[in-house]
């Protein structure tokens, strides 16, 4: 059965595409055409749609054509156009976007605008005029330049053989050319205009940002040549429209591979037939497929915004897809562009501004005149988000009005969905699914403050919904033991596991030495008066000792709650708080051993050599005990509760790998003391003449039931370590494909 909500959906994204398709062919044919004198025959120009989306096209055209007409020396008036068609347009429907683009035309053109002249124009636009006619540059404004011609395949340009059309804009066309002198084929893009697009994209090297190899100008015909990496497998708005058919949400992955597959064909380019990556795709789950998009696209923004490079329009269209699937970011000549990017006819309404962020929306609304809205590189992330949330579910995250009657009014219905809750999604119970929901609820939050601080963490978050088992360890159930412990203060945790072992290995040396080495009642009230001063002395010691090794863990849980990034060094010192724990009860103990000998001989001539062994040996057991004990149990802690809350967040330890060597290394050390244990109690159990054969097994027993616990501790532990390496190892890629940069 169809869902007939779903299929109501699909047709107005359906009927959305197809509209925001017919706006740019009605602007690419003016611009291409030149400035229309006849203002009339601009009707002519409208596709056959519905009447709201006539009126949104017919103001765009309007616009751009009195911004020809500037080109040309010659400012008109909104006036002319309604007098021209007043069946379709009057005063009182006039958008403000309209009135932003005369304004801004005049000012270029050195002409006064009168506050009053204009309140009088367009009374219903009073209250925002006075900002707007205060402003240095209007936000709206539509920037024109002259159209390249369109060049007959089989000409060559320069360097460049002309072999087929891919595409064109309002003012440019992208070609297939093969580049003679290189012998290789490339995408020209022609224009008669610079731009930065090459600036802009020659500073990067990354596997999923698309080459530009140079530019070149040909003086003669005036024209601007970009060629960069060509790639016939299409842009990802082929995949996203084909995500929309998908029964009831539920998309196979092989779509992605059929669509790259067609416009391979269709482009006379061989289908890769032995791809791993491919063959990967095939086989993965939807929703992993699309955080294995997610993942390339995320760093390469964290690329870009490391060189200070802003992408300002991510959406399908801007990604294209090689033969191998591998998606690229393109489409970077807005990078540099002011807050306004690619405001007015450039941004339809079902084109750029149903990607943007809040702050992005505001930023090229009305309200930006009197209030200017920064956009940083977190609006990136939010765009990706939309893009991603879009090919998982086949529609955007958010309700908005799609029959806008003008650009502004388009602007702020995208502005007003924002604010609203995302809408629930349709899933399938995957583990996959839920952790790609968290990350995309979090790269879409309102607050920039609240998304994801770069790309490289996004990334790291999706990395998860690839690999469930470890998104297990760094997203736990809600009523798991790890979350339950999470929420416990770590100072408090971290004392119980390491005095605990310690105090009970306290009384079982206490015991034995009592019962089975002290031979006379006064060594035994001896033992006892000198195991209380010790006792009372080393214990609060090695519990302050332990309270001080816990405050870095303490700060970086403290971190990690608050979303802060943890300091690398906290990070580290939580990890071997074990470690330094074991060291300090081994020392202690052995310490303790010594000091006892010695303190007995001193005080009773009947205390023997044997006995003073029988001591150390003890101690040296219960010190054994009191490493091993609080080195694994701190070890689990910090594998699978203290190490993945820090890092949940971020996903990101340059250090991981080192961390995860010296993990086992130490494990495998404290495994051969926790193995030596038995040994020494055999040991000890031999030269003990009195000790019963019960309390010899006992101890015997009991001395190889914790070489098993500490043997199942180690297996836990690496096998924990090794899931964190596939999201957070940079020796070997997790991701299929990808290229670690």
């Amino acid at each position: 059965m169809t869902d007939p909500m779903a299929s109501s959906e699909k047709a107005k994204l359906d009927a959305e595409a197809n509209a925001d398709a017919n706006i740019e062919l009605a602007l690419e044919r003016l611009a291409i055409q030149g400035h229309c004198g006849e203002r009339l025959r601009l009707q002519e120009m409208l596709p056959e749609t519905d009447t709201e989306t006539q009126h949104f096209v017919l103001v765009e055209l309007i616009k751009l054509n009195m911004a020809l007409a500037a080109d040309k020396g010659t400012i008109e008036r909104i006036e002319d156009y309604i007098e021209a068609m007043p069946d379709r347009l009057s005063v009182s429907k006039v958008p403000l976007d309209m009135v932003m683009e005369e304004i801004q035309l005049r000012k270029d053109a050195g002409q006064d605008c009168s506050y009053e002249d204009y309140c009088e124009r367009f009374p219903q636009h009073a209250e925002l005029l006075h900002p707007l006619l205060h402003s240095a540059e209007v936000t709206g404004a539509v920037r024109t330049r002259s159209v390249p011609p369109e060049l007959p395949l089989g000409s060559q340009v320069d360097d460049f053989l002309l072999i087929q059309k891919l595409g064109q804009g309002a003012f440019a066309h992208v070609y297939l050319a093969r580049q003679v002198s290189m012998h290789r084929l490339v995408a020209l893009k022609i224009s008669r205009g610079g731009g930065d697009e090459s600036q802009a994209l020659a500073q990067f090297d990354h596997p999923n940002i698309v080459r530009v190899f140079d530019q070149r100008t040909d003086l003669e015909q005036g024209l601007h040549l970009l060629y960069m990496q060509y790639h016939p497998g299409g842009t990802l708005s082929d995949v996203v429209y084909a995500a929309r058919d998908c029964q009831d949400g539920h998309c196979d992955s092989r779509l992605l591979v059929d669509a790259v597959d067609g416009n391979l064909l269709r482009a006379a380019q061989a289908v890769p037939e032995r791809s791993l990556v491919r063959q990967w795709i095939r086989s993965a789950p939807w929703p992993a497929v699309v955080a294995w998009m997610g993942v390339q696209m995320a760093k390469a923004l964290g690329e870009a915004h490391r060189h200070g490079v802003l992408h300002r329009d991510v959406k399908p269209a801007n990604v294209l897809l090689s033969a191998e699937c591998i998606p690229q970011l393109a489409d970077f000549n807005v990078s540099f562009a002011g807050a306004a990017g690619r405001a007015g006819a450039a941004a339809s309404f079902g084109g750029s501004i149903g990607y943007m962020a809040p702050e992005h929306l505001r930023a090229i609304s009305a309200e930006a005149l009197d209030k200017p809205e920064q956009v940083q590189e977190r609006a990136d992330l939010y765009s990706l988000g939309v893009l991603l949330w879009e090919l998982w579910q086949g529609e955007r995250p958010f309700d908005y009005d799609r029959y806008a009657m003008s650009w502004s009014e388009a602007v702020q219905s995208q502005l007003v969905s924002r604010s609203k809750p995302l809408t629930a999604p349709r899933q399938f119970g995957s583990a996959s699914e839920r952790v790609l929901e968290k990350v995309l609820r979090k790269a879409l939050s309102h607050s920039p403050e609240d998304r994801f601080v770069d790309g490289d963490e996004m990334a790291g978050r999706l990395r998860l919904s690839l690999h469930p088992e470890a998104a297990a360890l760094f997203d736990p159930a809600e009523k798991s033991f790890s979350l339950r412990v999470a929420k416990w203060p770590p100072w408090v945790v971290a004392s119980t596991v390491i005095l605990l072992p310690n105090m009970a290995a306290g009384i079982l040396n206490y015991e034995y030495n009592y019962q089975q080495v002290m031979s006379t009642d006064g060594m035994r009230l001896g033992l006892q008066q000198v195991s209380w001063f010790v006792n009372l002395t080393v214990f609060p010691f090695a519990a302050c000792v332990v309270i001080w090794y816990s405050r870095r863990i303490v700060r970086a849980v403290d971190a990690a709650r608050r979303g802060v990034r943890v300091d690398s060094a906290d990070l580290g010192e939580a990890l071997e708080l074990g470690h330094r724990a074991a060291r300090l009860s081994g020392s202690l103990w052995l310490t303790s051993g010594i000091v006892f000998s010695l303190v007995m001989s001193t005080l009773f001539h009947e205390f023997v050599w044997t006995q003073a062994v029988h001591f150390v040996l003890s101690s040296m057991i219960c010190g054994g005990v009191a490493m091993i004990y609080p080195f694994f149990g701190m070890a689990l802690l910090s594998t699978h509760v203290f190490y993945p809350l820090c890092l949940s967040g971020t996903m990101q330890d340059r250090e991981f790998d080192q961390r995860a060597k010296q993990m086992e290394r130490r494990c495998e050390y404290y495994l051969l003391i926790a193995a030596v244990i038995p040994l020494l109690g055999a040991m000890l159990m031999i030269l003990s003449e009195t000790a019963s054969q019960g309390f010899r097994l006992t101890v015997i027993g009991a001395a190889l039931l914790g070489l098993l616990a500490s043997f199942f501790a180690y297996r836990v532990i690496v096998n924990a370590w090794g899931m964190m390496g596939t999201v957070l190892s940079r020796k070997v890629s997790s991701v299929p494909g990808e290229v670690d940069s």
